[in-house]
């Protein structure tokens, strides 16, 4: 085989037989004369395994250790060891090797007599030699006709954990995805068909040797996969969102300063951080909070930050802003730099998504929370969405370029932070929207939490509803509280057959929405946390009027 190949092999928690597998995987390529480089890629494992990954790649040649700082999901360890890489030809193996690195050989072969892009490993190919309890077998066929009616890809199994790739396909589709964990097998051969490159289905020798039938998948793994593949079709279809492309990284990585607002950023966060890069992380302190730790700057107030950034601070390029209460998710500083290669990008911003789920009602919250009838435009702030030109975001999960803080005053170049928003008057660069650059915050719980935490949103909105900077979304934000007058009082003021209709529309909003959650157990309590969001934001939104009208008439 002429081209350099890359193996990439992710492994969580298998300390007990990490090296071993990686011994077993490049002495049968080195005996097949392939050049290959085998790159182990340890996802946040609580076990010994990034020891014995490093103990390989100092006795092992040609191996590379990886580490994500948190378990990141397969997908993110995949897409990390991929940026690591260097060969032509890329190699996805599992760890644990039920499907045995001799296969290798084999699809490359395919791949070359073909002239296909990707070659992948059915356990559905006539050939194949399978190890593998029924369970599993019947749970394969099942999600193999679910896919093949979404999606209709000319391969009969997705999720299979041997495949390769020319380079290219993944340098052209592996930043465009988002599913980090189950699915994303499913999201990358889906998203590389709808950009024309071919798929080939090569023969599988799978011993499976977990204990337990289903591994590591249980129940809720099951629901999740399937919940993640409608929504990659909702996605490719619908949207269109994989249509977008970002620049790549730089080829030296700037200078990033991360600010955090609240109180000290917790040992996960600095974690997170640390390992993107050439990032220094801050503190802002305004809001009277402490806690300082050794290698965090600290700063009082705006201005000490911006004083600190033209004088002290002159080498930072680029400075993001987050709260302590979120959590970056997968590279968050990496790819909002990387939209700072186009030199229009004065901005950047993410969504701010709900999570993590431990509790019930934690998860028909998180549901309720970023959807559109509750969010209205702004509901990209809160989910994945297209990547765009914006002039909205949250000042949670903002990076600027710190010239825009050296030359004059912040709002002196048409950046306007309000509240929890940030707004771009400029006119003379773009925010852009990356749906790659998110967070994530946990949302109170419904009942009570939920409405507190609501009703100071509902306040907010009418409290600065006619003096606020142009947001897009005031309709929105008065909604519930004209539903609530309609009705309350429509039946007195308007035509029975229009106040009728304007209900039933109303209703049938609410139960689509509910039907669309494709959860039995889920769907009435999500329809009835949408009406008690509604219902309380109706409640705040003219008391946070009348204090406003009070204040302007007595001040």
């Amino acid at each position: 085989m002429e081209n350099t190949v890359s193996v990439i092999m992710p492994a969580y928690n298998e300390g007990g037989c990490i090296f071993e597998n990686i011994r077993i995987t490049g002495n049968i390529l080195s005996e097949a004369g392939i050049a290959a480089e085998i790159i182990a890629v340890d996802d946040g494992s609580s076990d010994k395994t990034f020891s014995e990954i490093e103990r390989a790649s100092k006795v092992i040649n040609g191996v590379r250790s990886v580490r994500n700082p948190y378990n990141m999901g397969k997908g993110m360890a995949l897409r990390n060891g991929f940026e690591h890489s260097t060969g032509e030809v890329v190699v996805f193996i599992d760890a644990d090797l039920d499907l045995h690195p001799s296969q290798i050989q084999t699809l490359l072969a395919v791949l070359e007599e073909g002239r296909s892009d990707i070659v992948v490993t059915s356990k559905h190919h006539p050939e194949s030699e399978l190890d593998y309890p029924l369970s599993r077998k019947i749970a394969s066929w099942i999600y193999y006709f679910f896919i093949k009616t979404l999606f209709n890809l000319p391969v009969r199994d997705t999720q299979t954990g041997l495949k390769i790739f020319r380079r290219k396909v993944l340098d052209d589709v592996f930043h465009r995805l988002l599913v980090k964990k189950f699915a994303y097998d499913i999201e990358l051969l889906a998203v590389a068909v709808r950009f024309g490159y071919t798929i080939k289905e090569a023969p599988a020798i799978l011993n499976f040797k977990r204990e337990l039938k289903w591994g590591r998948i249980q129940l809720p793994d099951v629901m999740s996969l399937f919940i993640d593949t409608l929504a990659i079709f909702y996605r490719l279809r619908i949207l269109h969102y994989y249509d977008m492309k970002r620049p790549p990284l730089p080829a030296v990585f700037p200078l990033v300063l991360v600010v955090i607002r609240g109180i000290s950023p917790s040992e996960d966060m600095i974690k997170r951080l640390t390992a993107e890069g050439n990032v220094q992380i801050a503190l802002l302190e305004n809001l009277g909070c402490s806690g300082k730790k050794e290698g965090i700057l600290s700063f009082h107030s705006e201005k000490s930050l911006y004083d600190w950034l033209k004088t002290t601070g002159s080498e930072v390029e680029i400075i993001g802003f987050c709260s302590s209460e979120c959590i970056p998710l997968g590279n968050w500083v990496k790819n909002a730099v990387r939209n700072f290669q186009d030199s229009g990008v004065h901005a950047v911003c993410g969504p701010k998504i709900p999570g993590s789920f431990s509790t019930f009602t934690e998860r028909i919250s998180g549901m309720v929370f970023p959807n559109f009838i509750t969010r209205g435009t702004d509901v990209r702030l809160y989910s994945y969405k297209p990547m765009q030109p914006v002039k909205k975001g949250l000042s949670d999960n903002i990076f600027l370029r710190a010239s825009l803080f050296r030359d004059e005053r912040l709002e002196g170049n048409g950046i306007v932070f309000e509240n929890e928003f940030v707004y771009d008057f400029s006119g003379s660069g773009q925010m852009r929207y990356d749906p790659d650059v998110a967070v994530s915050k946990p949302i109170p719980p419904l009942f009570w939490p939920y409405m507190r935490m609501i009703f100071h949103t509902g306040y907010r909105n009418g409290y600065v509803f006619f003096g606020r900077y142009g947001s897009g979304n005031r309709f929105w934000e008065a909604f519930p509280f004209i539903m609530a007058l309609i009705f309350l009082g429509g039946w007195a003021c308007l035509p029975f057959m229009l106040y009728k209709g304007i209900a039933v529309l109303y209703l049938v909003m609410i139960i689509t929405s509910g039907v669309l959650t494709f959860s039995v157990s889920s769907a009435f309590p999500y329809m009835l946390g949408i009406m008690i969001d509604h219902a309380v934001r109706a409640a705040g939104f003219p008391y946070g009027m009348l204090v406003k009208v009070k204040e302007k008439l007595f001040t």
